[in-house]
C-alpha cells in the first residue's frame, strides 16, 4: 500500500483521484483531519467566521487552550490544509496569512 510519500508532491483531488490508491489515502488523510479533536475546533472556528488571519486564529486557539503553541497549531493547520478542508491565503494589502473553509472542511456542520 502507498504511504504519503508516494503522494508528496500532489496538490489537487483530481490528482489524486486518478488512482484508487491515491483516493484511498485522500480518504483516510480526510477522516485523520477532521477526526481529530485540535483540527476539529479549527474547522469549527473558521467554519463560523469564515475567513480569520493566522494571528487571530492562533490568539483564539491559545486563549482557549486549544493548542499549547504555535508549532502545534502548524502541525495540525498543514494537516487541514494538505486534506483541503482549509485554504491558506495570503493578503496582498498586509502580508497575512488568511485561513478560509473549503467546501471539504464544511463537513464539520453535520458533525457538532
Amino acid at each position: 500500500m502507498p504511504d504519503e510519500f508516494d503522494f508528496k508532491d500532489y496538490k489537487t483531488m483530481e490528482e489524486y483521484s486518478k488512482t484508487v490508491e491515491g483516493t484511498r489515502y485522500l480518504h483516510s488523510l480526510y477522516l485523520r483531519a477532521v477526526n481529530n479533536p485540535i483540527r476539529r475546533e479549527i474547522l469549527i472556528i473558521v467554519n463560523k467566521l469564515k475567513r480569520i488571519s493566522k494571528k487571530d486564529l492562533v490568539k483564539k486557539l491559545l486563549k482557549e487552550r486549544i493548542i499549547e503553541d504555535e508549532s502545534m497549531f502548524n502541525y495540525n493547520m498543514d494537516f487541514l490544509i494538505k486534506a483541503f478542508c482549509i485554504n491558506a491565503v495570503k493578503d496582498e494589502t498586509d502580508d497575512e496569512i488568511i485561513y478560509e473553509i473549503t467546501q471539504s472542511g464544511k463537513v464539520i456542520e453535520y458533525l457538532e
